[in-house]
């Protein structure tokens, strides 16, 4: 072996230390991007002030969280009731499941109505006074009898699942009966919503309006160039966010991590704009 080769002795040491060469790669991506980022927001603070250099002084303010005015704030309301009604609904494959547990009793009933009759008819052939049907009852009668015990020790299990199943889909019908309405609205209530931000932050960026800190530290001052419909997106599910939720806070767009006891769509919906946000770098 040429002495130049190294051994696998010498070896193990760059081996066992590849764990920490990644966990550093890594770290220093997510700097790097970082970097990126603040870079990015800087520059666009810079070219907005020097295109409003000389209208600084009278250049409007948008608070978006005070333009805000109560129609917007009862359509966040109505979306998020309408999302959390239809969280609780169940869905297609859960309802064909559930109406499965039904049948299979329902099925069950009708073996053991059967079974039953058989084992009837059998019993009445064999006390009859026709010899040779006698003989043939009472060959079948143990096969049948044993049909019947083991339908019978089934049933329980059968009929605990039915009832849950049934009552499962009960309330299911319940909400969609009594919240039908409240759900169908969802679809529209939130297109107008997002429609009616996207008019406010599209009026301030056209104004060449100033943001407050929580949107411009985070999204800047104006959509970038190569993705400007991501931005828009982007900040008016953000301003829809913290209208849903009440978020006040100055310096973060989205506010706290949601609570422990938060819904679902909550975490869902500050997971995926968190992601959003990270993309934009």
């Amino acid at each position: 072996m040429d002495d130049a080769t190294p051994s696998g002795d010498e070896l193990d040491p760059l081996r066992s230390g590849r764990p920490d060469v990644d966990l550093e790669l890594t770290t220093m991506r997510t700097d790097i991007n970082e970097l990126l980022r603040s870079v990015r927001l800087i520059a666009q603070k810079v070219d907005w002030l020097t295109s409003n250099a000389q209208i600084t002084a009278d250049a409007p303010i948008c608070d978006l969280d005070g333009d805000v005015d109560e129609a917007m704030a009862k359509l966040a309301a109505q979306v998020e009731r309408g999302e959390r009604l239809q969280d609780q609904l169940l869905d297609g494959p859960a309802r064909k499941e559930l109406r499965v547990a039904v049948d299979r009793h329902w099925e069950w009933e009708r073996k053991f109505e059967r079974s039953q009759a058989q084992l009837t008819s059998l019993s009445e052939a064999i006390v009859g006074s026709y010899e040779p049907a006698a003989v043939r009852a009472a060959d079948e009668f143990p096969a049948a009898w044993q049909a019947l015990t083991e339908l019978e020790q089934e049933g329980p299990r059968l009929e605990n699942a039915a009832r849950i199943a049934q009552e499962r889909l009960d309330a299911d019908d319940a909400v969609r009966r009594e919240h039908g309405a409240d759900i169908e609205a969802v679809g529209l209530a939130w297109q107008e919503l997002c429609g009616q931000l996207r008019d406010l932050i599209d009026s301030a960026v056209a104004q060449h309006a100033l943001f407050p800190t929580w949107f411009r530290d985070t999204l800047g001052l104006a959509p970038p160039a190569d993705a400007p419909t991501r931005w828009f997106e982007l900040a008016t599910e953000i301003l829809a966010y913290r209208i849903t939720y009440r978020i006040d806070s100055e310096d973060s767009p989205l506010g706290d991590p949601p609570p422990g006891d938060a819904s679902a769509r909550r975490r869902q919906w500050h997971q995926r704009l968190r992601a959003g946000l990270a993309r934009l770098t």
